[in-house]
Formats: C-alpha cells, structure tokens, sequence
C-alpha cells in the first residue's frame, strides 16, 4: 500500500508550470529558477522545452541532459514522422497535436542550437554503477566545475530508475534546492516508493503533486500508479509550513498528461 498521507503539499504561493503543453511540462516554485546555478535533467526523451524554459528566465543556469536513448538516428525518425502526421491533424482539426508536430518538423536544428550554447547533452543512462553507458548522480557532478556543484535543480523522469538511484540524491540534499520526480509504478515499487518518500522528507518539503494518466488507477487506493512530485530544500521554506487545502490537480496549472483523458483526481 501507498502512503498516500505524506504525499500532500505544503502551501505555497508562486507556484508556475514549465516546459510544454501537458506530458513534459511540470509545476516548480517560480523563485528556485533564479536561485540555481544548475539544472541537471535525467531524462529528456526528444522534449528540452523545460530546459529551454529555465535558460531563457535564468541566463546563467547551466544546463546538463542525460540520455542515452537520444541520438541523431532518433531525431530523424522523429522528424519523420511527425511530418507524415501533419496532414492528419489538419484535416482532425486537432491543434495541440499539430502543433507537436510542427515542433518536431524542425527538432533537429532545435536540438544543435540548443545543445550548443550554455545546454550540453551527454549520451549516458542514469545508474547505479558507471558501467554500461552508465553514470551514477555522484558521477554526474563530477562533470561540474566545483565551484558550480551548489544550488542545484534536478528534474528526472527515467522509467523506473529512479529507485535505484534517488539515494544518492538524498545525500546530496545540502547542494539541492528543488527536485522534480515522476515516479512509475508505484504500485510494483511500493515498499521502494514509501521508504524513498520517507528519507527525502526529512530534507525537502512537496510542494506538488500531479498524476500522469498515462498510467492506470489504483482501484484499491484511488490513485495514480505513476505520479509527478516536486520537492523543495527544507532550507527555502519558513519555519512554520502549513499544509495545503487545495484539490490537485490545480486549475490553471495541471494539465492532463495523454490530452484524451481527464486528469486523476489526487485523494491524499
């Protein structure tokens, strides 16, 4: 069973959504933007509008994206088709589809010129071991200047990893001041999930929580087996934090992951 008690938000005032239009945008505290001096990404598939988001609010955010799966072969196929899905959506009259496709039309250009400024893409799996085309998050730090490993801002969506590896996260809670997890398959990682939740409460407070509908409802708990949540450092919260009394998802912020379907109610 999930603890779902523990997973509702503290209140909190200047909440914003970053990156695209429903999967792949998620909602952070407005301010952390400009209190980090890195945003290391695990997890990007061919969607860096998050990333793109943080550059353009914080001109001196370094910007550090892992995934192994993201190459030049994929972008091509990618491009592809979303070309031969454009004729589709203009006759469905389907905008927000269309307008994916049109993104993707021009990925690859999108890719070199953001990748090729203050952005850099590193072509490794987020692990626990070094092996394999792998990186641990130890290992991820060691590509930053020392100066720079402070005031750090991690967002990570990778399939199930992150049970092997958000420990190493908590012990270096002192240099991070937001995190944004999708977790999957809460049900399958139950035990995993609740003992996680648990060693990172006692750094950071939730201050969000979103359902990705892609995934299924838990029927015996009425709740979704993928969530979002996002984390802030304990050192940015007042002392005396309250719970939130909002219902989630938050109206003019959340939007649905998969656009057919509704979003999940979250019952806490």
């Amino acid at each position: 069973m999930i603890n779902t008690k523990i997973l509702r938000p503290i209140n909190w005032k200047n909440l914003i959504r970053v990156g695209k239009d429903n999967d792949g945008g998620y909602v952070i505290p407005y301010e952390i933007i400009f209190k980090t001096d890195v945003l290391l990404s695990y997890g990007i598939n061919k969607d860096w509008s998050f990333e793109k988001y943080f550059l353009k609010n914080n001109s001196n955010v370094n910007i550090h994206c892992y995934d192994h799966t993201l190459n030049f072969f994929s972008l091509i196929l990618y491009t592809i088709k979303s070309i031969l899905l454009v004729p589709i959506y203009c006759i469905t009259l389907d905008s927000k589809r269309l307008k994916r496709c049109i993104y993707g039309i021009f990925i690859i250009p999108d890719y070199f010129i953001f990748f090729g400024k203050k952005a850099k893409h590193f072509k490794y799996r987020i692990w626990d071991t070094n092996e394999d085309n792998s990186k641990t998050i130890k290992s991820t730090l060691n590509e930053l200047p020392k100066a720079l490993r402070k005031n750090i801002f991690i967002k990570m969506d990778i399939e199930e990893a992150e049970y092997k590896v958000l420990d190493d996260i908590i012990d270096l809670s002192d240099f991070i001041g937001a995190i944004v997890v999708e977790f999957h398959a809460i049900d399958k990682f139950a035990e995993d999930f609740n003992k996680i939740i648990n060693k990172i409460l006692k750094h950071f407070n939730i201050v969000h929580v979103h359902g990705n509908n892609y995934s299924k409802l838990l029927t015996n708990q009425n709740f979704p087996s993928a969530i979002e949540i996002t984390f802030i450092n304990k050192s940015h919260c007042d002392k005396n934090v309250k719970l939130s009394i909002k219902k989630y998802p938050l109206e003019g912020l959340d939007q649905p992951n998969k656009i057919s379907r509704p979003d999940y109610d979250i019952v806490f």
